[in-house]
């Protein structure tokens, strides 16, 4: 081989060197970025679900007060219609605050018994395995049960 042609075969080496490493950096940096917008997607997801978790605390503070007002609402005095509205325009305000945070009741009056979501308190007649009545209603934070119903549930028996 010529020194020319040994020149030349040696340029064509390190160009094929020097491509195969730019390839090779090239899927680096793309791995490494892929890697950081994974884990910014990560630590968005988690902060997320932490501030569910707080939210869910709160929520289950404030889920009492609303029965509370719920029941002041249905044991209306003669007369106080005002202060009935006034009640009233609190459990809407309050309810739709929660809402707003992603808390929502779920149906329990007719629908099979589950206790994933169901705490059946008492039985009574009624089709069986089936919730007759609705004692305390439960609720749903995104995906997360907060607090479940208590219900009654029937026996079979009419």
């Amino acid at each position: 081989m010529t020194p020319k042609k040994k020149q030349k075969a040696t340029k064509s080496d390190k160009t094929n060197e020097e491509n195969e490493e730019l390839q090779r950096v090239t899927e680096l940096a793309k791995r490494a970025m892929a890697d950081l917008q994974n884990l910014k997607r990560r630590q968005e997801e988690e902060k997320i679900h932490w501030i569910r978790m707080a939210n869910a605390d709160l929520m289950k503070k404030l889920l009492p007060i609303l029965d509370n007002l719920d029941l002041a609402k249905k044991h209306m005095p003669e007369g106080a219609e005002g202060w009935y509205k006034g009640i009233e325009m609190s459990i809407n305000q309050l309810q739709q605050t929660m809402q707003d945070a992603g808390l929502t009741p779920f149906e329990t009056v007719g629908q099979p018994f589950d206790p994933e979501k169901h705490e059946a308190i008492t039985q009574g007649p009624g089709e069986k395995d089936t919730i007759i009545e609705e004692f305390e209603k439960g609720y749903i934070l995104g995906d997360r049960i907060i607090r479940h119903a208590k219900v009654k549930v029937g026996d079979g028996t009419k």
